[in-house]
């Protein structure tokens, strides 16, 4: 576990599929997939986009065995996330 140099919140790595180090949100979240434009890792590294889904999708066990787990790229939570893009 890692500490953001720009807000200070723990974040974790993760080695993409192109075999980039890529920061996340440690906590995962449950991802309905194809229902939105926000992406995802997966543990192994692979993207997938959608939304995270709602509390109230996910209450059954039968829901959250359907529904995909996923983190959130560190840099669609970080408030600072500005500071690290490279500039083009």
């Amino acid at each position: 576990m890692s500490v953001c140099k720009g807000c200070g919140r723990q974040i974790d790595w993760i080695r993409t599929a192109a075999g980039k180090s890529m920061p996340i949100d440690p906590e995962p979240v449950f991802v309905i997939e194809g229902d939105g434009k926000d992406l995802f890792f997966t543990d192994e590294g692979d993207t997938m986009k959608g939304r995270a889904a709602r509390p109230d999708e996910v209450t059954t066990q039968e829901a959250k065995l359907e529904a995909a787990v996923g983190f959130v790229p560190h840099w669609k939570t970080c408030p600072n996330a500005a500071d690290f893009r490279r500039r083009r």
